[in-house]
């Protein structure tokens, strides 16, 4: 059975492989003069590692992403931990996937290196890696602000207009305006869409998963419903909390 608005992030194991090297063949495109083909292979890991449904299979969970040999399987006695960030004070994934947290910052020193050290980047312009940047470290912000500081994260709409104005001080005309509202455009549906969801964490002894849900709710009840009645208090449901840290 399909749980109806949930599907897992790629943000561990090899799903997280595939989109950082994805992202990297991406911002590595103006290394490559005339290849800028290779970037549609960036493009095609970074969706490939894009989760696609969340479904239930027996007394399985089955994970499915674009690329159908990345799906897997969660044992429903194989669970240790259930969490919903959202609901926790002071709840932070970064803290949990500390593994995806180094890679948003790789990513994003390597552009600003790049763009600073490299000619053929400047060559390349300055408005694709922009638009890149400025969203990534929205995105970063995400990652490491309490779901409780939500409050916080809506003024960092105004990051990509501000940095915009400070590199254009430092170089006339390097970022246009096109750009400068793309990225702010894409900040802001970023936020809408990364708020408007729950978070919930899964914990088995090999592997953390976060599964991004709209429904909550649903799959908690999907899931209390294959649990036997004394694996009830392991994962925090039939009124047992589940773990707050």
């Amino acid at each position: 059975m399909k749980v109806e608005g949930a599907v897992p992030c790629n943000i561990s194991g090899v799903q997280l492989l595939l989109a950082a090297a994805g992202s990297v063949i991406i911002v590595s495109v103006p290394l490559f003069r005339n290849h800028t083909w290779i970037s549609l292979l960036g493009w095609f890991l970074l969706a490939a590692s894009w989760g696609k449904s969340v479904e239930t299979e027996g007394e399985k969970l089955k994970l499915s992403y674009f690329f159908g040999k990345l799906s897997c399987e969660i044992r429903i006695e194989d669970i240790e931990e259930l969490k919903v960030f959202n609901r926790l004070e002071g709840a932070v994934i970064a803290k949990e996937f500390p593994v995806m947290l180094a890679f948003v910052v790789f990513v994003m020193v390597f552009a600003l290196g790049e763009i600073l050290l490299y000619p053929l980047a400047q060559e390349y312009g300055f408005n694709g890696w922009f638009v890149l940047m400025s969203t990534g470290f929205v995105y970063l912000a995400l990652l490491l602000l309490p779901f409780s500081k939500e409050h916080w994260a809506f003024p960092l709409v105004l990051f990509p207009p501000a940095l915009a104005f400070m590199l254009n001080l430092l170089r006339p005309g390097s970022v246009d305006a096109f750009s400068i509202f793309t990225a702010a455009l894409l900040s802001f549906l970023l936020l809408v869409g990364y708020y408007r969801k729950d978070y919930v964490l899964i914990k088995t002894s090999k592997r953390s998963y976060l599964l991004a849900v709209e429904n909550r709710k649903m799959l908690f009840d999907v899931l209390e419903g294959l649990i036997l009645p004394g694996d009830v208090g392991k994962t925090g449901f039939g009124g047992v909390p589940a773990a707050d840290d």
